[in-house]
Order: structure tokens, then sequence, then C-alpha cells
């Protein structure tokens, strides 16, 4: 081959050479048996490295010595090469260093006999024949008994290395699921973890044990010079192409999935493979695949430059087509609004590894084939994460109800919406790139200073206010089927804090802004004054009368109150303020303007204590009872003083 036949020295000195060398390779290997494995690697390679060279020149040999010796030498290579041929249990290179060095010197003997045919005259008797013919079948077994050992060997010292810190585990998290009707009941979001350490390091794993290094090298190089290249390269795929597919199989239990499957799979089932394929598909491109080339270059790199990248692009085509067939089924699916999330993992796995690494693992030609499919995907992957994002927020604008929301509590669909969208940040740059060029109504003005971020005016972050802007349209809607005026309130500022607690407590903040913050609460802060003013301003009304009022209209007027709460308390007992800090804010301020009223109206009136159904320990003790969200109206008698 030309990479080597470039370093073979000048005929005439170099069989002696050669020679010498090997003696002084033999000695150094007797001299002690426990050499350093750095040094027992460098003198592997260099014993192979002399053995091709002697394998590439033997022109010079057969002048030089004639048929009779190279016959002799050849019975002598014969006898060491069918002596392995008939031992297939043990690998030559399990028997030592000093056995390995006899075979490959026996076929090296063997060389120099059909290389040598080639220096003798054309006319040749019928015995020198006979030991050519002899020669090319010995060499085929010799050949044989290295493809053999080429798998066995590959084989048995496989590593199949985990990436730490990255978990592909089958088993299902808790995901807020979306229904017809946005319904889910959990108010927990487990968000994918965002702790996981980057896969590619510097280091690259080792994917076969290092000592059979020098091994394969010495078969690769033996295989070459016997022009038995393309046998080599055809046993080395389809040994590190299975051991691929095993470790996407077994170790990291990515299962392969045809297009009907993908297409008629449960969302349920789909959800798990399509997060495990965004781990599986950069574990491999990241860690496994850099790895693979430096294997293949590492054991190929020393003959043409063709080879190790052949043999790699053929060893990791089949595995990684198939993960981005995947990819491509999963595409053709409806855009439904729960895939949203697992869209835009995928389309960003796949745009960081065309950006980072596809082009250097497949730089040329040969590679072409691997390069345009990751690019058509995460084309395929961006056009069906941007329809799905907007067909989410038509889904959150269009959504209605025929009946009001039960006490007035949080909305399902607020609960799904703002969980869901605490879980985008983590794709911002992804979803930077995919909407810069969609247009939306904003209600917050872009603005310059040093304390404004300048990813509250990104395309994600004007996407994700218009998002909620929806939200709010529709929740205006569902508030307008309550009958009851005061309860409207309490559902639109039960629905505002927690929009706002949200958004103020995770990385939404950093979207939103503090002007967006300002604005909401201002918002559920004027929905609580406009449920005071509904709900009291008729019940403290009754309070209110002239100094010259008798004592019955006095009395009247207080059991009219009486009456009016009884009513408010039946009533708001049922209503739901599930946050503890808004329903305390919301008792203290009602208990100030109620409590206060009473305790003036009292003093102002001499009423007879058995006409006073309630004093102002009971009612402000009464008052805490409301919006706790029971199922039925709470009796009062047992609060009723005697």
């Amino acid at each position: 081959m030309a990479g080597l036949e470039s370093k073979i020295p000048v005929p005439g000195v170099k069989n002696h050479v050669v020679e010498a060398c090997h003696h002084v390779v033999k000695a150094l290997r007797a001299s002690d048996n426990n050499l350093d494995a750095n040094l027992i690697k460098l003198l592997s390679d260099l014993e192979t490295h002399l053995s091709t060279l002697g394998m590439a020149d033997t022109k010079k040999v057969v002048e030089d010595t004639g048929f009779s010796e190279i016959k002799k030498r050849f019975k002598e290579a014969k006898k060491v090469i069918l002596a392995w041929e008939q031992n297939q249990s043990m690998m030559i290179f399990d028997a030592g260093f000093s056995e390995a060095d006899l075979f490959f010197q026996a076929l090296y003997d063997v060389q120099k006999v059909l290389s040598g045919f080639k220096a003798l005259p054309s006319k040749t008797s019928k015995k020198e024949k006979d030991v050519y013919n002899q020669a090319a079948v010995v060499l085929d077994i010799a050949m044989l008994r290295l493809e053999k050992e080429l798998f066995d060997v590959l084989n048995q010292y496989k590593q199949h290395v985990q990436p730490q810190h990255l978990s592909v585990s089958s088993s299902r998290g808790k995901d807020i699921v979306l229904d017809e009707s946005f319904v889910s009941l959990d108010d927990e979001v487990i968000a994918e973890a965002t702790d996981e350490q980057q896969i590619l390091g510097s280091n690259n794993a080792e994917l076969v044990d290092p000592l059979i290094i020098p091994h394969v090298k010495a078969i690769a190089k033996a295989m070459f010079a016997c022009d038995y290249s393309q046998t080599f390269r055809e046993a080395f795929i389809a040994v590190r192409r299975d051991a691929l597919d095993e470790y996407t199989a077994t170790t990291l239990e990515m299962e392969r999935f045809s297009c009907v499957d993908v297409l008629g799979m449960q969302w349920e089932d789909l959800n798990v493979e399509m997060r495990k394929w965004t781990k599986v598909l950069k574990i491999v491109t990241q860690f496994y695949l850099p790895s693979e080339k430096q294997l293949c270059d590492n054991i190929l790199g020393d003959f043409e430059p063709s080879s190790s990248t052949v043999c790699f692009v053929e060893i990791s085509k089949d595995t990684v087509l198939s993960l981005l067939s995947f990819g491509e089924a999963v595409s053709l699916r409806s855009c439904q609004p729960e895939m949203l999330e697992r869209f835009l993992g995928m389309y960003e796995v796949s745009a960081e590894l065309l950006l980072d690494v596809v082009d250097s693992l497949f730089p040329d030609e040969t590679g072409s084939l691997l390069r345009m499919a990751f690019h058509e995907l995460s084309k395929k992957l961006a056009e069906r994460t941007v329809t799905t994002f907007l067909k989410f927020k038509n889904a959150v604008a269009t959504d209605e109800s025929t009946r009001a929301f039960p006490g007035g509590g949080i909305h399902h669909l607020t609960r799904y919406v703002m969980n869901y969208l605490k879980l985008l940040p983590e794709y911002k740059d992804a979803l930077n790139a995919l909407l810069e060029n969609i247009q939306v109504d904003d209600s917050i003005q872009e603005k310059t200073g040093q304390d404004i971020l300048p990813s509250t005016f990104s395309p994600t972050a004007r996407h994700l206010r218009s998002i909620v802007t929806a939200l709010e349209s529709t929740l205006e809607r569902k508030a307008q089927l309550y009958s009851d005026q005061s309860l409207k309130y309490i559902f639109l500022m039960n629905n505002c804090h927690y929009m706002v607690q949200k958004v103020k407590t995770s990385e939404l903040r950093h979207f939103f802004g503090d002007e967006w913050i300002r604005k909401h609460i201002a918002s559920y802060q004027h929905n609580v004054t406009d449920y005071e003013r509904a709900t009291w301003s008729s019940v403290l009304s009754l309070l209110k009368g002239s100094s010259n009022d008798s004592a019955a209209t006095s009395r009247e007027r207080c059991r009219e109150f009486c009456l009016a709460f009884d009513e408010v308390y039946k009533n708001q007992t049922r209503w739901s303020v599930p946050d503890p800090e808004l329903r305390d804010d919301l008792h203290i301020s009602t208990s100030v303007k109620v409590v206060q009223s009473y305790r003036g109206f009292l003093g102002r009136n001499r009423i007879g204590e058995k006409h006073v159904r309630y004093t102002c320990e009971d009612i402000e003790r009464l008052l805490l009872d409301l919006f706790e969200c029971l199922p039925s109206p709470r009796s009062l008698r047992s609060s009723r003083r005697r």
C-alpha cells in the first residue's frame, strides 16, 4: 500500500536491517517479563511494522536466496499456520507475544513465496507452480484465521461505557398531561433534569480494551499488505456495528420502532420514547461516535485516508439513521399541544448536534448522507415545533366552558398553562431562533436601562407573555359564567394571583419582567377591592342610620344585618381561595371593614343583649371560615349565642 511503501528503506541492506531489528525486539522481550505496558505496545507496533516491510519487498530475497531456500521457509511457515488452523479454541492474542510473532513471521514467509514468483522467469517448473499454489491456499487459510481472530478479539474485549450523570431509564416521571379540557389536577411540575452534565468531554471513552489495539493493528497491517484490506474492513465494520447496535439497544435501552409503530403509539408511551430519544441521540453522537471515530483512526489511520473514514461511516450509519427515522416518524404525527416540550427538546438536540458535532464527525463526501439526514430532520422538527407552539396558544385562547368553575378557585387551564410555561425557559435559545420572525402583540413596551434584562424583550418573552394574555382573555370569559358578582371577582383574583406567583418564583420572571409583575399584582388587588365592594357594601349599609333612629329601628337593622351575614357565610364558606397567604390577607381585610362597622353600630345604639345575635368576636371568628371550599353550607346554629 502507498502509505506503507513510502516507509520502505533502500533495497540491498534492508533485509539485514529488518532481521537485526527483529532480533533486537525479541531480545528486549526475553530480557524482562515485566516490561512497562507502553514499551510492550511500542515493541508490538515495531514488530508488526517490520513484518509488513518484509512482506512488501521480497523480490530481492528471491534473487539472493533462490527457490530452494524459499521452499524450505515456506514449509516451516505452512506448518505454523496450519497448526493454528487446527486450534480454533484459542486466540493468537491469548497465546502471548512470542506465539503471535511466530504466526506473523510465518505469514511473512508465505507472502515471500507468492511475491517471489513474480520475480522468477515466466516459465517455471511444475514443482515451482505447485509451491506457488500451496502458498496461495495457505495464505487464504491465514487470512481466514486472522479474520476470525479479529472477530473474536474485538468481541471478547469490547467495553461499553455508560456516561455518568445521564440516566436514560425508561421509568416514567410525572408529567402534566393535556386532555381536551386542559384538565390537570396536579400542581407539581416534573421538568426534565437540568443538572445533567455535558456528555462530550476532552477524553473519549475506550470502546475496546487498550491492550488489544496493537494486536488488531498487526492484523490490519498484515491483511492490508496481503491485499485483503476489503476483508478486514468488512469484518471490522460488522463487529463494531453490532457493538454499537447492542450498546444502543441494551445499555441505552432504545428500542427500534417502525414509522407505523410510532404513528400508532399512545401519547403516554410516545412521551417516554421521545424523552429517551433526546438523551440517547446526544449520548451516541457526543460520546460514543467520537470514541468510535478515534478507534477507527487509531487502527486504520496508517493506511489510505479513506479507510478509517469509510469504516467509521459504515459502522455509524445504521444506528444513526434508525434514530433519525424515529424523529422523522414523530414529526408526521399531528401537532398536539402536549407535545410542545418534547418537540422542543428534540429540535434543540438536533440543532445543537448540527452546530457542534455532526459536521466534525462526518466532514467529507463519505458522510454526506448522514449530514443531510440530520439537517433534514432538524428542519422538520423546527417546523413541527413552531406549529405546535402556535396550536398551543390557540388552544388556550379558544378554550370554552359552558359551566362556571366550582368555588371560584384556580381553574385547571390556569394551572396547566402556567406549569407548562415554567418548562419553556430551559429551551429559550431554541425558542428565540424559531420565533424570531413571528410577530406577536405584546402589552409590555420595550424599554432599556441598567435594570432591564435583555431576555425580557426576547422573542421567547414576547410569545410567553402573549400566551398568558390569551389565558387572561379566556378567564375573563369564564368569569362571566358566574351569576354571583362577588364570586366572579374571587375567581379572577385567584387565577391572577396564581399566575403572578408562578412568574415570581421561577425563571419566567426573567422573561415577564418586573413591570408585568407589578401590573398583575395591582390587577388582583383590584379584584379584592371589587369583591369587598360587591359583597359587603350592601351588608354594611344595613348598619347605617341616623342618631334619631328608635331602639326598635336599631334592633331591626341588627337583625337584618345578621340575616345578610348568614347568607354570605352560607355561600362563601363553599368558595375557594387556595393560597393560604392570600386567604389570610382577605380575612384580615374583610374583618377590619366588617367588624369595625359592626362594633361602631353596637356602640352607637344601645341594643339589649338578648337582641344581639352575634358579638364582634363571633363575627371575627366566623369570617375565618370563609373561602374554605366546604362541600356543603356550614350551619351557624352552633355559633349563635344562647
